[in-house]
């Protein structure tokens, strides 16, 4: 680890590498009782993510996550993330946390190795997708998660309408951005509709279902990963989060799903747990809103350097909306 990154500077007032090896071995030995060998990788936007080996021998991932992270919904992420894993789903078993370090908060998991192989794009894949989302879902079926709801990741937060405050303080949605000014209005009209099923029963599902969170190995799922995304909303709500954005990390191009691509992943979800139309209005209104708000994310980081969205966006993804 040569660089500090923005998101480490962000979370630790780091400077240099020395200073965040310190912060990492500090944790470490006070909540794990062993000390950082080695640095394997790094990363991370909302969070900044290590993976470690430490002189025990154990690999690890840390999560340290940025200042105003909620306490309560961290330890409920904890015990939903622990309750899944002792079932045998491929999910990682927290080993401390969320604890603190010189005011950082920080959660510390096991780490599982796996590449996927393939793509999002395959229906196979796709359908692997929807199952370990829907066997998730069921594994926590019935599980109090009230306390996910404050401090839910932008993404999933329609209580406002256009715009929550951004996962990212590098983006700004406090401006629309000219010509574009649809987009806002078509994550209103979603926004409306999910509030208007906020009376539902709820579910905790993971709200980051995309390809770059999971591991799938010629069409079989393996592992989830990156579960503080975790929300407590209605399940066609968290569904439909997936479907608008499960193609993301894709190595096969476009990264944004097409309607076609959302359609598929809730007729593969269908398939398992039949909705009614009115709950397929509420999945395919989430797919619009998580659409709506990558496209915004989107915009912003392109339209203050003067570019154009690339081929594959998710503002072309959803430019048929426009008319």
């Amino acid at each position: 680890m040569d660089e500090v990154s923005g998101t480490q500077r962000a979370i630790l007032g780091a400077e240099t590498a020395g200073q965040v090896r310190d912060w990492l071995d500090r944790h470490l030995r006070e909540h794990l009782g062993s000390g950082v060998e080695s640095v394997l990788f790094t990363g991370g936007d909302i969070g900044a993510v290590f993976g470690l080996r430490l002189t025990d021998g154990r690999e690890v991932v840390l999560k340290a996550l940025r200042p105003g992270a909620d306490d309560r919904r961290l330890q409920t992420v904890v015990r939903a993330q622990n309750m899944i894993a002792a079932s045998g789903f491929g999910c990682a078993r927290v080993l401390d946390g969320p604890s603190r370090t010189d005011d950082v908060l920080a959660i510390v998991e096991e780490r599982l190795t796996c590449v996927s192989t393939g793509s999002a794009h395959d229906p196979t894949a796709r359908g692997a997708m929807a199952t370990a989302l829907a066997g998730q879902i069921d594994i926590l079926r019935g599980v109090d998660g009230t306390d996910l709801i404050t401090g839910r990741p932008a993404w999933s937060d329609w209580t406002a309408g256009a715009w929550p405050e951004p996962h990212d303080p590098v983006f700004d949605f406090s401006t629309p951005v000219p010509d574009f000014e649809w987009i806002d209005q078509t994550a209103d009209a979603a926004a409306a509709t999910l509030r208007a099923a906020d009376h539902l029963p709820r579910v905790i599902g993971h709200s980051d279902w995309v390809w770059q969170n999971v591991c799938v190995r010629d069409g079989v799922f393996i592992a989830g990963y990156d579960w503080d995304s975790l929300v407590y909303a209605p399940e066609p709500a968290v569904v439909g989060l997936c479907a608008g954005a499960f193609t993301q990390g894709s190595p096969v191009p476009p990264d944004a799903p097409t309607t076609d691509d959302v359609a598929a992943f809730l007729d593969d979800y269908d398939r398992i747990r039949a909705f009614s139309p009115a709950e397929r209005d509420i999945a395919e209104a989430a797919a619009t809103w998580v659409r709506c708000y990558n496209a915004r994310c989107q915009l912003d980081n392109l339209y203050r350097r003067g570019l154009d969205p690339p081929t594959g966006s998710f503002v072309e993804a959803l430019g048929p909306a426009k008319a």
